[in-house]
């Protein structure tokens, strides 16, 4: 495929074919109640409706946000091989990494400030992210749900489109995953008063001496701050 890196895009392209917004996410699950409490927990949602059977939660003045389906009783029902089956493929899937399907949901949260705020925020609740990482034109916070679906929190590192063309990463172009960070030690930069160009240096939060954990490698090895 064709290798394509148009920094022109951003802010100046509009499909003829685009919805107004991206409005829900909806998940199916036979771990509803755990499912439920962690979106709950997650964004402070209230729900529209909520029985035993569906969830329609809200986190701001739309409708919902999220829907999450009860499937138990479909895992319950189905014949013996079929459950032991379906069984062994939930397993499969929390304990393989999948090669297909969705990766993640994103949502952004800007400037950095509110940004660290969500993410000690939800400490104190109880939610420690997975991955921690910054893509080389945005940072992200990865919180993995109980169905092990990923939901990224990020804030992004330009506020135009000429800060875009000149806050992306010079390798981004090779290498646009990005690199595993620290928020802590990030925030703490932060504090300090250190300029905001060398807040979203990617590696920035590697203890000298160290080498940070990169491309595939840190996804691979989420929980990897860093390497000898």
């Amino acid at each position: 495929m064709e290798k394509i890196f148009n920094k022109d895009l951003y802010l100046n392209f509009a499909s003829k074919h685009s919805p107004d917004d991206f409005h829900h996410v909806a998940f199916k699950t036979t771990n509803y109640e755990s499912m439920v409490e962690f979106y709950k927990n997650l964004f402070g949602c209230e729900p529209l409706y909520q029985s035993k059977q569906m969830s329609f939660l809200a986190f701001d003045d739309e409708h919902h946000r999220i829907a999450i389906a009860n499937t138990s009783a479909v895992l319950r029902n189905l014949g013996f091989i079929p459950k032991l089956i379906m069984k062994l493929k939930l397993f499969l899937n929390k304990k393989i990494p999948s090669i297909q399907g969705l990766d993640h949901i994103s949502y952004r949260i800007n400037p950095i400030d509110k940004w660290f705020d969500f993410y000690f925020a939800a400490k104190e609740r109880g939610l420690i992210p997975l991955w921690t990482i910054n893509h080389g034109w945005i940072s992200g916070i990865y919180y993995q749900d109980p169905d092990g679906n990923l939901v990224e929190i990020f804030f992004e590192h330009f506020s135009s489109a000429d800060e875009f063309k000149q806050n992306i990463s010079p390798d981004f172009e090779d290498e646009p995953i990005g690199t595993n960070m620290d928020v802590e030690v990030l925030f703490e930069m932060f504090k300090s008063g250190v300029p905001f160009s060398e807040l979203i240096k990617k590696g920035n939060t590697v203890p000298d001496g160290k080498k940070p954990v990169a491309g595939f490698e840190a996804v691979k090895h989420m929980t990897k701050k860093f390497k000898d």
